[in-house]
């Protein structure tokens, strides 16, 4: 019962920040990296978190409407499947984090696979190209990992509100001025990853809705490029810290049940990025400064699962 009771409010706040963001288009990220630093995240938990969260939001946003058996597999089709299973768990026995860490590298290849033959063919990037984005896209999120140390724990929510702002403001820029990055637009977008290790923003979802005067392939591909950056952010970490956020996966499941049940937000087909959503980052920082919260660490999450089990003699 205390597992549930410290856990719970993580599950709400993943399920409220879904669905604020589905009727808003905030990003999920400009809400709930707010809500947990109301609750006490200290820097090192706050990226654990998001990185964590991030990894297995897109896959729920991704999958939607993604429907992949065994025979359509692109790297282990049919009786394969068995390889990075068998891999994964003999492996996890010695190496537990490794062992998960090459499951998930496995699933998100076949994601990305399923996703990319499903962009038409005109407009599809090249592998070599997708591959590229992947490799910057992890690069950028291990120096945010590598640097958010540094930010000293009680001003770290005042670079979080900047970095809301920050993507806000270019969100809304590009919104407005429809050939604007022409050259740079997937350059970008794979440099944000540094801000999602950094402080545990991130805002892929944007990307749809911002119409461009330019077509791209890159945009069909981007959620799994920041997945790939989470992905070496998060295992980079486990190496750094050997923890696992365990309320970020809750936070997860709840994001998701809020996803199935009402979707996702639809942009405006005209191009123009969302006010209401402008509105709500801006009043998120707006909130988080106002409160300055203390980052004092999830305690209670904390005194639960370090608990000893005693056994009666």
């Amino acid at each position: 019962m205390e597992y549930i009771t410290v856990l719970l409010p993580f599950l709400g706040a993943g399920f409220m920040s879904a669905v604020i963001s589905r009727f808003t288009g905030v990003a999920i990220s400009m809400l709930l990296v707010p809500t947990i630093l109301y609750m006490g995240a200290t820097p090192a938990e706050t990226v654990a978190f998001m990185l964590t969260f991030v990894l297995y939001n897109n896959f729920t946003v991704e999958t939607q409407d993604v429907r992949m058996s065994a025979k359509d597999l692109v790297f282990f089709p049919g009786w394969r499947l068995i390889i990075p299973v068998i891999l994964s768990l003999v492996i996890g026995l010695v190496l537990p984090y490794v062992g998960v860490g090459i499951f998930i590298f496995c699933f998100i290849l076949e994601l990305a696979a399923a996703l990319y033959y499903r962009i038409p063919v005109e407009q599809r990037p090249t592998v070599a190209s997708v591959v590229y984005y992947s490799l910057a896209a992890m690069v950028a999120c291990i120096a945010g990992v590598l640097l958010f140390p540094f930010i000293p724990a009680p001003y770290f929510f005042i670079v979080v509100g900047v970095a809301i702002l920050a993507v806000t403001a270019f969100a809304w820029y590009a919104g407005k001025h429809r050939d604007a990055f022409r050259g740079s637009w997937g350059t970008i977008w794979t440099a944000l990853a540094f801000v999602l290790g950094f402080v545990g923003i991130e805002a892929s979802s944007y990307n749809k809705g911002l119409r461009r005067s330019f077509a791209t392939g890159f945009d069909g591909v981007l959620s799994i490029v920041m997945a790939m950056g989470a992905f070496a952010g998060m295992m980079l970490y486990f190496a750094m810290y050997n923890e696992f956020s365990m309320p970020s996966l809750i936070a997860a499941i709840g994001s998701a049940i809020g996803i199935r049940f009402f979707g996702v937000y639809e942009f405006s087909r005209g191009g123009s990025f969302s006010y209401v959503a402008i509105a709500l980052a801006v009043l998120a920082v707006l909130c988080l400064y106002l409160v300055a919260p203390e980052p004092v660490g999830f305690t209670a999450v904390q005194q639960v699962f370090d608990q000893q089990v005693v056994t009666p003699r």
